[in-house]
């Protein structure tokens, strides 16, 4: 089975996720990635991050994220404004590995089309790995980090 697309996003936007991450531990945090999905020539669709939107975890803890409703439509509704779709939802574990947990399955809201990206913060540094998720089972995603032609 082939990927959707190959998620590009832009070196800016990826520290910001790291440093929400950091600022909401011991909590997991949370947040949507927009953008458009563009044609490449002989190969998969790239996914271009182009908005990021931090939400906030209702759920206020280390273990699970719910993203807080206000914000969440909020952010919708902006994404609809400038033409943008959700490409990539994103969370952290505080003290896990950056692999979908079964709360992450089961709550998979978005579908297979939309990329998860997973920040652990277990380590020493931050690392984070992109997923599609179904109900059962996991793959990993591709993706890249960088600025302008970098991508």
């Amino acid at each position: 089975m082939s990927s959707p697309f190959c998620l590009h996003l832009p070196r800016r936007l990826y520290d910001e996720m790291l440093a929400q991450a950091l600022a909401e531990l011991p909590n997991e945090c949370c947040g949507l990635l927009a953008g458009t999905l563009e044609g490449r020539e002989g190969g998969a669709p790239v996914g271009r991050v182009l908005r990021r939107y931090p939400l906030v975890n209702a759920a206020a803890s280390g273990v699970e994220f719910l993203s807080e409703p206000q914000g969440l439509f909020a952010a919708v509704r902006d994404m609809r404004l400038l033409g943008l779709e959700i490409i990539a939802i994103y969370h952290s574990h505080p003290t896990t590995e950056p692999v979908p947990s079964r709360t992450d399955l089961e709550r998979n809201y978005y579908g297979p089309e939309v990329m998860n990206l997973i920040i652990s913060l277990k380590g020493a540094e931050p690392q984070m790995r992109g997923w599609w998720l179904a109900a059962a089972h996991y793959r990993e995603g591709e993706w890249r980090c960088g600025d302008g032609d970098l991508l």
